[in-house]
């Protein structure tokens, strides 16, 4: 499959415009009044389609499109105390539509397309400022979302080897380092993917199974003891291209594309009382952005400010209680 093709499954063609907002940012209410948002330090290199992560205290950034179209292996880490970025060891390889989640102080990276467009079964996982290669996922995965729970790495949806929709969920024992096959949800890429580290269950947010006109609502659990996915009340709006996060009891949906345009609405879904709830409404609307939580803040971080392959620097965070 060629570079233009792939681009027009997930990234459709649009001209090539960079974008980096370093002004505040403020979402507005329906009376034109401010919201929770707020602006943070810009990311220093403007991209899309990144994989974002937290440990140690500061949010990782890695990979992605950069404007010219080429993706990336860079890697920056924001400190949410400074408000400042600073550059980390590149990742072996240049990756974008990578996914990544964190525990015990280490940043996972997995899968991704390559420079060559084909989806990689590679994985790294940074330890004290190094990358260190670990087992190859048991298939190519890109445009997969990944999660932590139970002490495992759960990698769900995506485009297999083989270029169709996964069927197959993969699992990283932490401790033993192998890899495991398990039921996936159902069959999409360009989904979110959110967990409790602390807990068991791993959640698929939207995703789609095509092009930006195939986006869906649909919002997945797992249950690792009876190895199943039950199906939950679907995101109020259809999403693909999105990010979520788990914060203080919550999973919140943010961002993604639609043939009309980017997507500005959020959702946050209660655990608890098994229901959504609309928040304020990004200030800046993108997809292919980083999603993470810290603290009792959620942040997103770049992604394209138009459908197709438009990157932006833009950081913003929301309290989530």
């Amino acid at each position: 499959m060629s570079f233009r093709t792939i681009l027009r499954r997930s990234l459709p063609t649009r001209p090539i415009r960079p974008w980096l907002f370093a002004v505040a940012l403020l979402g507005l209410g329906s009376g034109g009044q401010a919201v929770g948002w707020q602006s943070h330090a810009p990311l220093p290199e403007p991209r899309t389609e990144v994989a974002g992560a937290v440990a140690a205290g500061e949010i990782v950034v890695a990979g992605g499109f950069t404007s010219d179209g080429r993706n990336s292996a860079r890697v920056d880490a924001y400190s949410t105390d400074r408000n400042r970025w600073r550059r980390l060891p590149d990742l072996p390889v240049a990756i974008d539509h990578a996914a990544a989640a964190s525990a015990n102080g280490r940043v996972y990276i997995v899968g991704g397309y390559g420079g060559d467009r084909a989806p990689l079964d590679t994985a790294f996982a940074l330890e004290n400022g190094t990358w260190r290669r670990l087992a190859p996922l048991p298939d190519a995965r890109a445009a997969a979302a990944a999660a932590i729970a139970g002490g495992r790495l759960y990698v769900v949806g995506g485009v297999g080897g083989r270029r169709s929709l996964a069927r197959v969920a993969f699992a990283l024992d932490l401790r033993t380092g192998r890899w495991s096959r398990l039921p996936g949800p159902s069959p999409r890429e360009h989904l979110a993917a959110a967990a409790a580290a602390s807990g068991t269950r791993v959640y698929a947010v939207g995703g789609r199974s095509a092009g930006i006109d195939t986006n869906t609502a649909r919002f997945e659990s797992y249950d690792p003891k009876t190895r199943r996915w039950t199906r939950l009340a679907p995101v109020p709006q259809a999403r693909g291209g999105t990010g979520a996060a788990l914060v203080n009891g919550r999973i919140v949906s943010i961002g993604g594309e639609r043939p009309q345009g980017t997507i500005r609405s959020v959702y946050a879904y209660e655990l608890r009382t098994r229901r959504w709830r609309r928040l304020a409404d990004l200030p800046s609307p993108r997809h292919g952005l980083g999603v993470v939580a810290h603290a009792d803040r959620v942040y997103a971080l770049a992604g394209g400010p138009e459908p197709g392959l438009t990157v932006s620097g833009t950081v913003a965070s929301l309290a989530v209680g």
